[in-house]
């Protein structure tokens, strides 16, 4: 099978230049979107670090699926030492680092498994090979797609074949995924929150995804 993987370009998510979004797409020969990813990107400095931007994102938007990661894994512009350690990364408090926020992940039934979801992991982390880190949540994307409300045809189409509704992926089920594809859990102390989560975070390093 010929598939051909396309970045759309990145788009300033809101009024802050240094958060972006951007889609990625898996076509087939025909040239169908069977595959797509969803991504966030924020890069943190010295001036305005994790918690810093946090707040900042919080004013422009609310709720926000980075307010637990940079307030709980992150220091200053950096992962926290710990998951450093673990990524073989390094940390540098000097110069400004990107994060990249797997948002959404999702293949067409027709086409899963067969090592689609990895191959667009994969070509993300060759495309920002510079991230210190990328997050990951294992919410399904029932819980936060609604295809009627994508704006754009494309994008509608494809989630509506996706027919989420149906779909039957669970929070183990992602984990598992990810576990398989060398990212990390991070534990979150419950005694933090105010009632448990229903997902889990999970975090790895461009390098740990390259084929």
């Amino acid at each position: 099978m010929s598939l051909q993987v396309e970045f759309n370009k990145p788009e300033i998510k809101s009024v802050l230049d240094w958060q972006l979004i951007q889609e990625i797409n898996v076509l087939n020969q025909d040239n169908m979107i069977i595959a797509k990813a969803e991504i966030e990107l924020i890069t943190l400095n010295k001036h305005r670090d994790a918690l810093k931007s946090y707040a900042l994102i919080d004013e422009q938007e609310g709720a926000t699926d980075w307010e637990l990661p940079l307030n709980l894994y992150f220091k200053g512009q950096n992962l926290t030492a710990e998951f450093c350690e673990k990524l073989s990364v390094k940390a540098d408090v000097k110069k400004a680092k990107t994060h990249l926020l797997l948002e959404a992940i999702s293949v067409l039934p027709a086409y899963r498994n067969q090592g689609i979801a990895k191959l667009l992991l994969e070509e993300i982390a060759k495309h920002y090979p510079k991230v210190q880190s990328i997050t990951a949540l294992t919410m399904p994307l029932k819980l936060f797609v609604d295809a009627e409300h994508c704006e754009e045809q494309e994008v509608k189409a494809y989630y509506q074949q996706l027919e989420l509704e149906n779909d039957e992926t669970t929070s183990e089920q992602l984990s598992e995924f990810f576990d398989h594809n060398n990212f990390i859990e991070y534990q979150v102390d419950e005694a933090l929150l105010n009632e448990p989560l229903a997902f889990s975070f999970y975090i790895t390093a461009p390098d740990k995804l390259k084929n």
